[in-house]
């Protein structure tokens, strides 16, 4: 073998030699990136709905005592229904978790034949992380509900909120009602 050939078998020898390396450092850092995802796989199966306590997750919701008739326009009487949600997980705590929202007004005047006054659904998420208010002792998201145009509105002056939360994180879907006064509007 002549020194030329033996010099080109050198050459492809370590030109292998470090292909090899190469491959299985690529092969090392597949093998640590995959058992990182199966851990965060994991973590986050504790996450899932059959999870029976989970640190962030909300069990109850609050329609909080400050709900009730709203100005919106300036003018006397209330325009509409603001209402104040609070998300609790399971130590009673306010937590902030991105959900769509779905808020319904009622009128429950006839018993035996509630009547729909409007149905408001906040469900872009953008819109409604603006809505929630976490400063000052305040923790809750405000959802604005003004009444349709030409809405009848109850004399009683109260209406039923029945608001629906669903948590995506969990899935779960978390729901509340309470009874609200405003005032009429004039006209």
């Amino acid at each position: 073998m002549s020194g030329a050939e033996r010099g080109r078998i050198l050459k492809d020898n370590d030109a292998l030699l470090r292909g090899k390396e190469r491959l299985e450092r690529t092969v090392a850092e597949r093998d640590a990136t995959i058992a990182s995802l199966e851990q965060q796989t994991e973590t986050l199966k504790g996450f899932g709905p059959d999870r029976k306590a989970d640190l962030f997750a909300p069990v109850k919701l609050e329609i909080a005592s400050l709900s009730g008739g709203a100005d919106y326009d300036g003018k006397p009487g209330d325009d509409g229904i603001t209402v104040y949600l609070r998300p609790r997980d399971a130590d009673g705590d306010v937590v902030k978790v991105p959900g769509r929202m779905k808020v319904q007004l009622v009128d429950n005047t006839d018993i035996g034949s509630p009547r729909v006054l409007g149905v408001f659904v906040f469900e872009d998420l953008n819109e409604v992380r603006k809505n929630w208010h976490g400063k000052f002792g305040t923790q809750h998201f405000t959802l604005k509900c003004p009444f349709p145009p030409d809405v009848q509105l109850p004399k009683s002056r109260r209406v039923l909120v029945s608001a629906e939360f669903l948590d995506l994180l969990s899935g779960a879907t978390l729901t509340a009602s309470k009874e609200v006064g405003f005032s009429i509007p004039e006209h």
